[in-house]
């Protein structure tokens, strides 16, 4: 898999960031460093990576912590991605645009939003999306996007984040 741009919209720290792996420096490095103080976004990347191809984190699926956290009226699980989006905002998404390992160009969109887009809306469910950009086939339904990455990625979730 060759990551060509990911476009970061309110997710954990970072407000807005778009990362375009296909122009310099990055894309003649085989291998980068991200690099940062605690708290500039360095997790968050990744996250943003992987909550637009899988929908979910290693940050949260690997939490030892229990429990539900209020959100305006709804009650939200410690591990449930929705929590990501930055405080006092309406709406996040995490874009990336990458070339599968089957050498298919894609974008894999992962987004969340309050009602309205409204800082006090209640929080709505994920909107996870996939196209293919080559046939501009846009597939919404999880069980298909999983079956689709599975063979533009090669790799299940858990393999992934090894």
């Amino acid at each position: 898999m060759e990551l060509q741009r990911l476009t970061i919209h309110n997710i954990a720290s970072i407000e807005d960031a778009t990362i375009d792996f296909s122009a310099e420096p990055l894309c003649n490095s085989e291998v980068f460093l991200i690099s940062g103080k605690t708290g500039a976004g360095k997790s968050t990347i990744l996250d943003a990576i992987s909550l637009a191809l899988y929908a979910t984190t290693p940050r949260l699926e690997n939490t030892q912590m229990q429990g539900d956290v209020q959100d305006g009226e709804k009650e939200l699980k410690i591990d449930d991605p929705r929590q990501l989006m930055r405080r006092n905002t309406g709406e996040a998404y995490s874009e990336l645009t990458f070339i599968g390992s089957n050498k298919i160009p894609y974008r894999a969109k992962w987004s969340v939003n309050r009602s309205r887009n409204k800082v006090d809306g209640n929080i709505q469910a994920k909107s996870w999306e996939l196209e293919n950009l080559n046939t501009k086939q846009l597939l919404t339904k999880d069980a298909d996007i999983r079956q689709e990455l599975t063979h533009a990625v090669g790799l299940e979730f858990d393999q992934f984040c090894r």
